[in-house]
């Protein structure tokens, strides 16, 4: 059974707020910009429901919540994950193997480097730059996401800003 999985960086952040901790940072004008646009891309791959999954952080929940209303899901079914902000790109893969067997396509919104460390670590690796509000489509063919590994992940394409 293919698995569809989405690795999502979060849309473009502001610097300007002095005082403001990172995890707090919003989103900037470009990431407004961008954010709604590549939601319509994202809408364009899912083939079926997707479960979207984030980092808590205000710039990587922001970008969910806006591809979510692009797909007409509702932003408190957002699943948030503490660790794909403190984390590393295991964690990442260990949200993947979480989730529902019911659930055949999956997104992460998240942060670099770690994005940029997953799509090096699968099968056929990606190996360039992620820009923000890049969307990484990778493949699972199994069962059980439990049984998900670096291995079994293909890297199918990426989707940029700035290439559309």
């Amino acid at each position: 059974m293919k698995r569809q999985i989405f690795i999502i960086r979060h849309a473009k952040s502001s610097w300007n707020h002095v005082g403001l901790k990172d995890f707090d940072r919003p989103l900037n004008d470009r990431g407004l910009k961008d954010a709604p646009v590549m939601a319509k891309v994202f809408k364009g791959l899912i083939k079926d429901q997707v479960k979207l999954i984030s980092s808590p952080a205000n710039r990587a929940i922001t970008t969910a919540e806006v591809f979510a209303a692009a797909l007409q899901q509702k932003p408190e079914d957002i699943r948030k994950e503490e660790i794909l902000y403190y984390g590393d790109e295991t964690d990442y893969l260990d949200c993947l193997t979480s989730v529902d067997n019911n659930n055949l396509s999956v997104a992460i919104f998240g942060h670099n480097p770690k994005i940029e460390h997953f799509a090096a670590r699968v099968s056929n690796p990606y190996l360039g730059e992620v820009p923000t509000c890049a969307i990484m489509a990778f493949e699972y063919e199994g069962l059980l996401w439990n049984e998900l590994s670096w291995n079994k992940l293909i890297y199918l394409n990426h989707y940029f800003p700035k290439e559309l």
